[in-house]
């Protein structure tokens, strides 16, 4: 992991992440000067260990409207590169992108991406980058539903071929 953003609720220990939780809250209620429950050493020692107001639970959400915008902004690259990695997984395990309609978090990135892309094809406003384009073309990323379709017809065939096989064996 290689920082302090843990998702919340924490299963592996839900005290730790009760903890990360209220902090997160306090932090940013500090930073706007709303309360002052927080030391100053406090506030020192959670920031050198790169402690941050958002929280991490399947997309970027902020504690009661309290990340600033370098925190959102952060936390919208780390969410990106987990999915990126995640998605880059699975197509290395399964030999494919077709990711099941139960994984709801990467199905909802994917179809942001093909949006996002979208948006910079019509050059309107958009959060993908050159890099970001990069490095999904460099994994085999689909960026039209056509593609997929020819892709999953291609699979549909191979597996009923198999099927015949069986059948006739």
């Amino acid at each position: 992991f290689g920082n302090c953003n843990i998702s919340v609720p924490y299963k592996i220990k839900p005290e730790l992440g009760e903890f990360v939780r209220t902090h997160r809250i306090l932090y940013g209620q500090k930073k706007k000067g709303i309360n002052d429950l927080l030391s100053d050493e406090q506030m020192d020692r959670l920031e050198k260990v790169g402690f941050c107001c958002w929280a991490v639970k399947g997309a970027v959400e902020e504690e009661d409207g309290n990340c600033n915008a370098y925190c959102e902004n952060e936390a919208r690259d780390y969410i990106w590169n987990v999915r990126l990695a995640e998605l880059s997984e699975f197509q290395i395990l399964h030999g494919h992108m077709n990711i099941p309609s139960d994984n709801k978090n990467i199905c909802q990135w994917i179809s942001e991406q093909r949006l996002e892309y979208c948006r910079k094809e019509l050059g309107e406003y958009t959060t993908m980058t050159e890099e970001r384009e990069k490095q999904l073309n460099e994994i085999g990323f689909q960026w039209n539903e056509e593609a997929l379709a020819r892709n999953h017809d291609s699979k549909w065939c191979s597996y009923f071929d198999q099927l015949i096989e069986v059948e006739e064996s």
